[in-house]
């Protein structure tokens, strides 16, 4: 180390010894955003499916039957369709025997804010 050595050598050797830090924290923040995204993603896939899911078992048993089932347990019960009640909320509002009805998947939040 050499005792008359510049400010402005001394400021590039401090931020050369820092460059990895800051290299490696930006790599772990890019990392954490790819995997928040993919959850979102997932999320988002297993609302459609189980929608999905719902509506063609619903269909499916009119054209069974001739009728919509009566209630969500009714269908969940016949087709084996299960899901994470921590996850969604599922909505299953009848309409009559012969009108479609009214099915809704909404994903729960995580946080008290509201924010998903």
């Amino acid at each position: 180390m050499d005792l008359f050595e510049s400010p402005g050598k001394k400021i590039k050797r401090r931020l050369r010894r820092l460059f990895p830090v800051f290299l490696l924290v930006i790599l772990c923040c890019i990392f954490l955003k790819g995997i928040d995204r993919t959850s979102e993603e997932t999320l988002l896939n297993e609302q459609a499916t189980l929608k999905q899911a719902l509506e063609k078992g619903a269909v499916h048993t009119y054209a069974l039957t001739g009728r919509y089932p009566e209630n969500l347990s009714c269908l969940l019960d016949e087709y084996q369709i299960t899901y994470d009640p921590d996850k969604f909320i599922v909505e299953y509002i009848p309409n009559g025997s012969n009108l479609f009805p009214m099915i809704s998947v909404l994903p729960l939040s995580k946080g008290k804010g509201g924010s998903s």
